[in-house]
């Protein structure tokens, strides 16, 4: 195999202004009517920059000139090495909670921090966390990855790095609730009966207690770990607390932990969620959830979902070419043969991301 093969070309996004001729499109160009404007592979010349420019086009995707393996990444490598870590970490805390009764607060303090520096370094990565392979029980993958994503949601607006910090490490703490929870309990995903999910929201609970009585930990991140299933409108648990007097960290705890939910609680059945899915999913919960954080959050990670190969509803398999912000999974996709379908116009939907 040629060492070509072996490497990845990088797509980097140009201001239309600092184009130069000469440059390679990345993606094709697609107008707000599903019309492809410019080819991928297409040579940039004067022309064309003057034409981005007439179409009202700001940033076109570029091929760098400089090609990258992305599995030699060292950010990308820092990335995934620190995320298993930090699962098998969280088991293991969380093992040793339910034997002492004590969360062993340096442990998820250094966590956290190792967490909130790979996340800064390597945003790009964090739709890539369901390309992982999953562990046996979703809840250590679940915190960590709450945690990444309120780290990276807490950054996007313009958190001071302490603030930051403590929300990467009440997003962690989280579900330390769960702990006092039976583990066939966690183990059955979202299928739980009445009295089982009543069970379950005693997490909440059995997390301010155990919080409360760790010495050190501030009163700011325990009201993140008891707040985090509040509602905006009063109809979360366990206070039915709203607006105001849910504490900011929980805001933010709150949309990272319905998006990674959706993709992670029912990960290996036919319930689970693609990315597209779970956006169009924390959108219809504006009302109960922060607005602010969770726009932000949606706009930024629509982003990231543009140029993954997925399955559509109908077994057929496209590239992503335009993301839809308002509906994700009715995005813009371009099949192999070069045909275009939007489909916010169709009756097909995005199924999934092809791994």
């Amino acid at each position: 195999m040629s060492s070509a093969s072996n490497t990845a070309k990088k797509t980097v996004e140009f201001e239309v202004a600092h184009l130069v001729p000469g440059m390679e499109l990345a993606d094709d160009i697609i107008s707000e009517y599903g019309k492809v404007l410019c080819s991928k592979g297409s040579i940039i010349n004067q022309s064309l920059i003057d034409k981005f420019l007439t179409w009202d086009i700001n940033k076109v995707p570029v091929i760098s000139e400089i090609n990258i393996n992305p599995i030699a990444d060292p950010n990308v490598q820092k990335f995934i090495n620190s995320y298993n870590k930090s699962v098998s970490v969280v088991q293991k805390a969380f093992d040793d909670i339910r034997q002492t009764q004590e969360i062993p607060m340096s442990t998820f303090e250094n966590t956290a921090s190792s967490i909130t520096d790979n996340v800064s370094s390597a945003s790009q990565m964090i739709d890539q966390l369901y390309n992982l392979p999953p562990c046996d029980d979703y809840t250590f993958r679940h915190c960590v990855n709450v945690s990444a994503i309120a780290a990276l949601i807490a950054t996007w607006l313009k958190s001071p790095p302490e603030i930051v910090n403590a929300v990467s490490l009440a997003a962690l703490l989280h579900d330390v609730g769960k702990s006092q929870l039976p583990v066939e309990l966690l183990k059955q995903g979202s299928r739980l009966s009445p009295s089982e999910y009543s069970t379950y929201k005693a997490h909440v609970l059995h997390g301010i207690e155990l919080a409360r009585k760790t010495p050190g930990i501030s009163r700011s991140i325990v009201s993140g770990i008891g707040h985090h299933h509040e509602r905006e409108d009063g109809s979360g648990y366990p206070k039915g607390l709203m607006g105001k007097e849910i504490h900011p960290y929980a805001k933010i705890i709150a949309v990272a932990d319905l998006y990674d939910e959706a993709l992670t609680i029912n990960s290996t059945s036919e319930d689970a969620l693609s990315p597209y899915q779970s956006l169009e999913k924390l959108r219809a919960q504006i009302p109960k959830v922060d607005a602010k954080t969770s726009l932000i959050f949606i706009d930024k990670m629509t982003d990231f979902l543009s140029g993954n190969i997925v399955a559509l509803t109908d077994g057929r398999q496209a590239r992503v070419v335009f993301t839809n912000k308002e509906y994700p999974s009715r995005s813009i996709v371009q099949f192999e043969d070069g045909v275009v379908l939007d489909l916010s116009q169709s009756n097909l939907s995005i199924h999934y991301i092809v791994r």
